[in-house]
């Protein structure tokens, strides 16, 4: 089995940089800052508050292309007064798109535009999404507008969160690396769309995963079997399942993944759970590096010397191997929210 000092080092290669946890505050809180001192803005907006996988402590380091790093994506709130009955998102929205290109100069934004619920900020080193939130109505819940349909919808990224670090707790701190490493494989493995992701991720992998195993190769073999086993009805039908937003009773977190991209994905994992079951069954580590490359990638380290059994391997790199619950670098980058 490849020892756990190897997985280690993989999750810490694809946990965010402190570099890029600090160009992330930097720039959210530069962002912040602007709107609550906007002359007209201010007067509207009751709080700001960070959300999405930099907050959760889920996301993975930016992707590089061309020899260039992509800039990380930060989810920012700002909260509002008002009713989804006399509140209109596109007079909301143009407001806060407003108040941002007020500041455009001062927060170096090179571009900014507006999406269906948010506008897309790029900056000189993060790009943000700011999004309007009206503030908490009487079922306790959170409304995010869409622009394009005057729609207001149920959502709540604070429980989210709340979610998200509970399930961490729940698995000893292996939940938020065991969601870098699939969420690192999904952007590794290209299927018709880049659906499931984020946060959907995330509630596909709480259900099916062990709290007990603590070595992560075998974590990931055994929740890929755990998910096949799971939706396989569904697979065989041809069809996305329901899977219920833990903040939002009775939302879908699936609404927006069509049947063509889950069975893809769910094929995408049965590859992974076969590629996993070899690596383990593995004798020489750099056969299993080779499978485990299959789905994490290049990134994914070479045993430090080549050749070695599963047991020399074990035994060499006994000294960083995991066997305790904490079976990973730690799930918490520096902060910065």
């Amino acid at each position: 089995m490849t020892p756990n000092a190897r997985f280690a080092e993989f999750i810490t290669d694809i946990t965010p940089s402190e570099t890029t946890v600090s160009n992330c505050k930097s720039a959210h809180t530069s962002v912040r800052t602007a709107l609550l001192k906007d002359g007209k803005f201010k007067e509207r907006v009751k709080r700001i508050f960070l959300g999405g996988s930099y907050k959760r402590y889920t996301a993975i380091r930016p992707r590089t292309k061309n020899g260039s790093t992509e800039r990380p994506d930060v989810d920012l709130y700002a909260v509002v007064d008002g009713t989804p009955w006399d509140s209109d998102p596109a007079e909301l929205m143009d407001e806060l798109y407003a108040a941002l290109n007020r500041a455009r100069d001062e927060l170096g934004i090179t571009s900014i535009k507006r999406n269906r619920c948010s506008i897309a900020l790029s900056m000189n080193k993060a790009d943000l999404d700011v999004s309007i939130l009206l503030d908490r109505q009487d079922d306790n819940l959170f409304r995010i507008g869409n622009r394009d349909t005057g729609e207001w919808y149920k959502t709540d990224p604070v429980e989210h969160t709340d979610w998200s670090a509970a399930q961490n707790e729940r698995c000893s701190g292996r939940f938020n690396p065991m969601t870098r490493m699939v969420k690192w494989a999904r952007r590794q493995n290209k299927t018709v769309s880049r659906h499931p992701k984020s946060f959907a991720l995330e509630t596909l992998i709480a259900p099916h995963i062990s709290e007990t195993e603590t070595n992560y190769g075998q974590l990931f073999h055994n929740w890929c079997q755990s998910f096949l086993d799971a939706y396989a009805n569904d697979r065989l039908f041809g069809t996305c399942p329901f899977l219920e937003d833990p903040a939002v009773p009775g939302g879908d977190i699936l609404a927006g993944v069509t049947n063509e991209e889950f069975c893809a994905y769910y094929d995408k994992i049965e590859k992974h759970r076969d590629d996993a079951a070899k690596a383990l069954a593995a004798e020489d580590q750099d056969k299993a590096t080779d499978y485990w490359r299959r789905i994490f990638g290049d990134r994914f380290p070479k045993p430090k010397i080549s050749g070695l059994s599963t047991k020399s391997a074990a035994a060499a790199m006994s000294p960083l191997s995991f066997t305790g619950a904490q079976a990973a670098p730690s799930a918490r980058p520096a902060k910065f929210a």
